[in-house]
This record gives C-alpha cells, sequence and structure tokens, in this order.
C-alpha cells in the first residue's frame, strides 16, 4: 500500500517551494478530498468549488469553476500528475509570463494532449486529434499563466461555457483561443524530467517504479 496520494505529494511540493494558496475543484468523493487536505496541510489555506455536474462535463468546466483569484499568477495543474520536484522548479525558473510544461520525447498516441509550436518556437495549438507529425510533443498538464492571462481566460471560458455551452471540451481550447487573440504561452521541455499522468492501474504501477510509494 502507498503512504502518499498523488494529490497530497503535489501539493507537498508546491508547498515546499513556496506556493500555499490552493483553489481545489472536486467533485466525485469531494468530502474525502477536502478532509485530506485541510488536515494534511494545515499550514496552507484552501478554497474548495464543488463541481456538483462533474459526470456530465470536462476540465474546462472545473477551470471555470475556479474562476480567477484577481492579481495574481496561477499555477495550474491536473490532479493526476505525478512529477518530479524538479519539475515544478523548471517551470517556476523559465522564462516568460504565460508557460506551459511539454514533453517532446517519447511516443505520442491518441490519448495525448498535442502541442504544435510556431515560427518563434512558442505554442500554436493544443488538440489532442492533431496529427502526430505536426506536434512538438505532449502537454502534461502544468501551466504558470499571468494575472491578466486568467482574468481574460476565466472571460472566455464563461463565454464558451455558460453561452455556448462547449461543456466537454478541454480547457486547452480556451488556451488556443487566448495565443489567437494576441497572448504568447512558452513551451518548458521537461522531456529529461520524470512526469506521468495516472489514468490507469498500469499507469499507477510505473509511476510507483518511478517515484517510489504512491
Amino acid at each position: 500500500m502507498g503512504t502518499e496520494t498523488i494529490l497530497a505529494r503535489a501539493v507537498r511540493i508546491l508547498a515546499e517551494r513556496g506556493l500555499r494558496r490552493f483553489t481545489v475543484v472536486d467533485g466525485f468523493e469531494g468530502d474525502q478530498i477536502r478532509a485530506a487536505l485541510t488536515g494534511g496541510f494545515p499550514g496552507c489555506e484552501f478554497q474548495f468549488v464543488r463541481n456538483t455536474d462533474f459526470a456530465s462535463t470536462n476540465n474546462a468546466w472545473s477551470l471555470m469553476l475556479a474562476g480567477s483569484p484577481g492579481g495574481e499568477p496561477v499555477f495550474l495543474l491536473d490532479s493526476d500528475i505525478v512529477f518530479a520536484p524538479e519539475v515544478i522548479d523548471r517551470i517556476l525558473a523559465a522564462p516568460g509570463a504565460n508557460r506551459l510544461g511539454l514533453r517532446t520525447a517519447g511516443g505520442l498516441g491518441a490519448e495525448e494532449m498535442k502541442v504544435r509550436l510556431d515560427a518563434a518556437g512558442n505554442v500554436a495549438d493544443l488538440d489532442k486529434e492533431m496529427a502526430v507529425a505536426a506536434a512538438a510533443g505532449e502537454s502534461v498538464g502544468l501551466e504558470v499563466f499571468s494575472a491578466a492571462f486568467i482574468q481574460e481566460l476565466a472571460e472566455v471560458l464563461g463565454r464558451r461555457m455558460k453561452r455556448e455551452h462547449r461543456i466537454n471540451e478541454y480547457y486547452e481550447a480556451s488556451f488556443v483561443e487566448m495565443i489567437r487573440n494576441g497572448h504568447t504561452i512558452c513551451p518548458v521541455d521537461l522531456s529529461d524530467l520524470p512526469c506521468m499522468e495516472i489514468d490507469t492501474r498500469e499507469d499507477l504501477e510505473d509511476a510507483r517504479r518511478v517515484f517510489g510509494d504512491l
């Protein structure tokens, strides 16, 4: 049996680097998530938001519910990612107001969120359906966005979710709209550092071999 959950491990690594204010959007078993985090990290501040429609919506809806903290940059991460602490160090230290963790090495399949870069080396498109030949790699689900980006992103998500009813799309579609509105997202290559998304039991066993006692 493991001794640390995936989410608790992520919170611990971020808190060790001075990030101690968290907005957590929960759904399934949300009360257990809240109890575990508030009990396990008394030095951190948590704002919890319940996505009551978690069974019929996608992560764009959850990100819309998270809202904008106002006046502060945001470190956004999916809760099913296991990563080396150095991954966070690299993303935090990278230049650019807006940046996205990118894995450029290894294979790409149907489930990966693929990334195309423009001539300047910045993110131009994100799409699971993208042809593998056009992709520079996979978005790993770790991003830093400026306060200005987050404020406009909240407006874009609100329109796409509530007025255009795109409740099943991934939030990367809104990132692409932001790019087309003139914002720049810089990729941060993480290919030499362990970073894994956990979707299956086999993924979890692979992560345990790499990271230890999850």
